[in-house]
């Protein structure tokens, strides 16, 4: 039998979580399977199993794979450009329409009742402040922001602006009003 090389596996979990995203978008969480998701693969189920044990795992990654994706759009911010439409610009998926945020709804929705969804949901938003806070030091380390007086609460704030954002977005908000809205929150609150 032949070795499965790690550069495969990856690229195998890559393909799965992608799949999982167009599978949540269209069915939603709740009703979306894993055999929803090897189909979309074009996979077993028992394939998308040897990669992720639940839907829960599945979930944490995808919830990564989108993080790392926005913070890539933050570093250019480190030296240069406005940071609150910088920001602002790392929600441009949403405010174009391209990504459905209601996936991220029904996984707040789905956390009131089931504890394995409560965990990630906190485990992703703990992950979420600290890379906040990590990006505003260095923001701040490098002269971009002025000093924070209480970081983590300007942290939880900003954070907090967001997740609003996308809520006010998904209840028919205008984008360019809810656009020019967090880039004045965030002048604000950044202290710019």
């Amino acid at each position: 039998m032949p070795k499965v090389v790690p550069e495969y596996k990856d690229q195998a979990r890559a393909r799965i979580i992608e799949a999982a995203g167009v599978v949540f978008r269209r069915k939603g969480l709740r009703r979306a399977t894993m055999e929803d998701i090897a189909r979309e693969v074009g996979v077993s189920k028992g394939a998308i199993y040897l990669y992720f044990r639940t839907k829960a795992d599945l979930l944490v990654r995808l919830q990564v794979r989108t993080r790392n994706l926005i913070l890539g759009k933050w570093q250019g911010l480190l030296e240069a450009g406005e940071i609150p439409e910088g920001i602002a610009a790392s929600l441009d998926d949403v405010f174009a329409g391209d990504s459905d945020p209601a996936v991220w709804l029904e996984l707040i929705a789905a956390s009131a009742t089931d504890p394995e969804v409560r965990r990630v949901m906190a485990l992703d938003r703990k992950v979420d402040l600290r890379m906040m806070r990590q990006f505003l030091r260095r923001l701040e380390d490098r002269g971009r922001i002025p000093k924070m007086k209480d970081p983590t609460t300007t942290t939880e704030i900003v954070v907090t602006l967001l997740e609003g954002t996308v809520l006010r977005l998904m209840m028919g908000g205008s984008t360019a009003e809810t656009r020019r809205t967090l880039i004045a929150e965030l002048r604000l609150v950044l202290g710019l």
